[in-house]
């Protein structure tokens, strides 16, 4: 395939015009405005470079957004799950050939693990950090925590596989911002709470949606 810079045809000229005349009226015609703070059932879309343009999650409530991009990168080298009593999912640690609920100071005889990973995810505007917890895991990855975890054992190459092929797949990420104090510092973590298959068709009306409401058409 073939991509030119300003193409010289008329489709071109219009578009680019379009464009210009939208920055020298405002250049944030397209910018949410900021509010304090957005309720979980918000399906406000924005880009990644918003989340730090906007300051999202420095409010005094968190804010929800959508947000339409990709995994870059996931961080495997530590923590990716924790093994979790199936009953109530809190953790577990191992004793014996059993496991010991510190939240019910009960036994129980086996563990299920679940997902606590942490990724980069990126749009056409810059990347950001999110975490992820079990549901939205089993979806990245297509795989349970549980059965992850047996692979790295015995198959490395497929495990890591695994990994590599759960990135650059395009979603449509709902999430949360919030600041939260982390050994005395503040900081704004972002949690996906919701990842579905990015559809081209509904992404395109979307966007037409957008050119609509934005111009009155």
């Amino acid at each position: 395939s073939l991509c030119e810079l300003n193409p010289d045809m008329s489709e071109a000229f219009a578009l680019r015009g379009w464009y210009d005349h939208v920055v020298s009226v405002g250049g944030n015609s397209f910018q949410p405005i900021q509010g304090g703070g957005s309720g979980p059932g918000n399906d406000r879309q924005i880009t990644i470079a918003q989340i730090k343009d906007e300051g999202l999650g420095h409010n005094e409530k968190p804010d929800y957004f959508k947000v339409r991009g990709w995994v870059t990168w996931f961080r495997k080298d530590g923590t990716w799950n924790y093994p979790s009593n199936p009953a109530n999912k809190k953790k577990v640690i191992p004793q014996g050939d059993q496991w010991f609920d510190e939240s019910t100071q009960s036994i129980v005889p086996t563990c299920e693990r679940r997902y606590v990973l942490s990724m980069t995810i990126s749009d056409l505007t810059g990347s950001n950090w999110f975490s992820a917890f079990d549901d939205q895991g089993k979806m990245l990855l297509g795989i349970s925590a549980d059965e992850l975890e047996e692979m790295k054992d015995v198959d490395a190459a497929k495990y890591e596989a695994v990994w590599l092929n759960a990135n650059f797949q395009p979603y449509v990420f709902k999430a949360r911002a919030k600041t939260e104090i982390w050994q005395d510092e503040r900081r704004v973590k972002c949690t996906l709470m919701n990842v579905t298959k990015f559809e081209w068709a509904q992404g395109a009306r979307d966007i037409r949606a957008d050119i609509q409401r934005d111009f009155g058409l």
